[in-house]
């Protein structure tokens, strides 16, 4: 508990120096002092420090659970997203076109269209799917999808709707760009809390929960995707600070898994320069080192 209570206490104070995301309108009415943090092991031991049971706008943690729920329906669906890192960023077109619109992950931008765009049409609502999926495996009844966080992201996003579009000219899409886009920003919009997060992934870690879940081979691959592509720009820095694979998303949340032990969950509001939460990084930079929790 000291680990964690340690953790929290550095994070909020780092927080500070970064700034609430301005893409998503919506968003940048949260309160940049809010702070979760929570642990989960495998032994069943939970924990909480600070906001720990708000709910916050999950965004792009969301891509993490619809894989999930992608690979429950559709094992062999890795050959439509890829799995290497990307070379020039999470929202890149030109990267896109260059591979002839096959993304080169699950995690960037295209590649979650994709999984959205896929879950679609096995499930008819990926939206829906997700939200279920994380409140069975969270059990928190709180989680659902923020209408006004969707419309917010509608609105002002531009990047997303181009890469959709060259998804389809390359034939890559299965339903139509504006389905696929409304059911991506309702699913970004899915909220959680860090306690229920951490909860809701603990099958990253336990190996007890694969079976309930999903098969073994492909949580090893989802977490070292997570290791190599969770964290936007920054895994490479990530994977040398704290060691763990992990997922980010603009809404300030991190979640970060340690196979065998548990997982951990960060929110802060306020970004660094590669759209991670700053107080979060920082957190779980301290966590990781006073705890001893690395894959290294």
């Amino acid at each position: 508990m000291r680990h964690a209570e340690r953790a929290a206490e550095l994070g909020r104070s780092v927080a500070r120096t970064g700034a609430v995301t301005a893409k998503i309108p919506e968003l940048a009415k949260v309160d940049a002092g809010a702070f979760g943090f929570s642990v989960a092991t495998v032994e069943g031991t939970e924990l909480g420090v600070g906001d720990s049971d708000v709910q916050f706008s999950l965004q792009s943690i969301t891509k993490l659970f619809a894989l999930v729920a992608l690979l429950q329906i559709e094992p062999t669906a890795w050959e439509h997203v890829g799995w290497a890192p990307t070379e020039l960023g999470y929202g890149s077109v030109t990267e896109l076109e260059r591979a002839a619109g096959r993304p080169r992950n699950p995690f960037v931008n295209a590649g979650a269209l994709i999984v959205t765009d896929r879950l679609l049409r096995h499930t008819g609502s990926a939206v829906g799917r997700v939200s279920t999926l994380l409140r069975e495996l969270s059990g928190d009844s709180a989680t659902h999808s923020d209408a006004a966080v969707a419309a917010s992201e509608a609105a002002a996003d531009h990047r997303n709707r181009a890469l959709a579009h060259v998804l389809a000219e390359h034939g890559r899409l299965l339903n139509p760009v504006e389905d696929v886009l409304g059911e991506y920003y309702a699913q970004c919009a899915i909220t959680g809390s860090v306690l229920g997060l951490a909860r809701g992934a603990r099958f990253l870690a336990d190996r007890r929960l694969h079976r309930l879940v999903l098969d073994s081979d492909n949580i090893r691959r989802i977490n070292a995707v997570l290791l190599t592509s969770g964290m936007y720009g920054a895994a490479g820095d990530i994977a040398y600070r704290i060691g763990l694979p992990a997922k980010s998303g603009v809404g300030g949340g991190i979640l970060a898994a340690l196979p065998g032990v548990g997982t951990v969950c960060a929110w802060s509001p306020p970004l660094d320069l590669e759209g991670n939460s700053v107080g979060g990084v920082a957190a779980l930079e301290h966590f990781a080192r006073t705890s001893g929790w690395s894959v290294f």
